[in-house]
């Protein structure tokens, strides 16, 4: 076996088992692409949520589905801080919206 020097390729990202790793350490490229992926998911399912014939409690599920299996999927490889947490909080609220409409506040309907 020859001995000898190695080159490296030095990168700013890098995907590792679906999740998103930086040189710096840091989770916003990786909460976007969770959030990037989830609305995916949802606007394939567009039609189930629009639907006046779904349940409401089934709404609610495929909701739950896609913030809890798509937005979280590796997330014990990461840890969130404020700012992460509360974009995917922003994400969840979105999609509820989307699905049931807005909501009245006061005398005013907010979206």
């Amino acid at each position: 076996m020859k001995r000898g020097t190695y080159n490296f390729e030095i990168v700013r990202d890098y995907t590792y088992l679906g999740t998103i790793l930086t040189n710096k350490n840091e989770l916003a490229p990786e909460t976007e692409g969770r959030i990037t992926n989830a609305n995916r998911a949802y606007y394939a399912l567009l039609l189930l949520p629009k639907s006046q014939s779904v349940l409401r409690a089934e709404k609610i599920k495929i909701c739950k589905a896609l913030r809890r299996l798509v937005t979280t999927y590796g997330a014990e490889s990461f840890m969130l801080n404020k700012d992460n947490a509360k974009q995917l909080a922003t994400f969840q609220g979105n999609v509820l919206r989307r699905m049931f409409g807005g909501i009245k506040v006061i005398e005013n309907w907010r979206k």
